[in-house]
């Protein structure tokens, strides 16, 4: 099993970057897209929200396994790359008038040996994911 960890601190208040990144449903940015394949139970952005996220060439489907409003949420990537068993948790602390955000996920890597190079590609897109952000605050 590998795993990856990212920690930033964004210029965005944490109410602002939790209205965004906390809605599971809707797009962080332009350069994002998602398309909402099921919506969650008993709400829309609930658990077990589905989604497919575009992030440059990366294509991912994801579902949402829990949330802690407006702290953190946990998901799983159901499919989208060479990994099985993929969880990832992101957490968002009020730091002042900045949010500080800690990505940590794990996975296996269906082909021995590529998981260090997977996680690198993984890191780059949440990273994006975070630029948008703060880039659209």
């Amino acid at each position: 099993m590998a795993s990856l960890s990212i920690e930033r601190t964004i210029n965005v208040p944490h109410e602002k970057v939790w209205a965004v990144a906390g809605n599971f449903l809707e797009s962080p940015g332009p350069s994002i897209t998602v398309v909402i394949e099921k919506e969650g139970d008993p709400e829309a952005n609930g658990v077990g929200a589905e989604r497919t996220i575009t992030i440059g060439k990366a294509i991912a489907r994801e579902r949402l396994e829990a949330i802690n409003s407006p702290n953190n949420f946990t998901y799983r990537m159901i499919s989208g790359a060479p990994i099985k068993d993929y969880l990832g948790r992101a957490e968002f602390k009020p730091d002042g008038k900045c949010t500080m955000i800690k990505w940590t996920a794990t996975f296996t890597p269906k082909f021995p040996g590529t998981g260090w190079i997977i996680g690198k590609v993984i890191k780059n897109v949440i990273n994006a994911f975070i630029d948008e952000l703060e880039k659209n605050k």
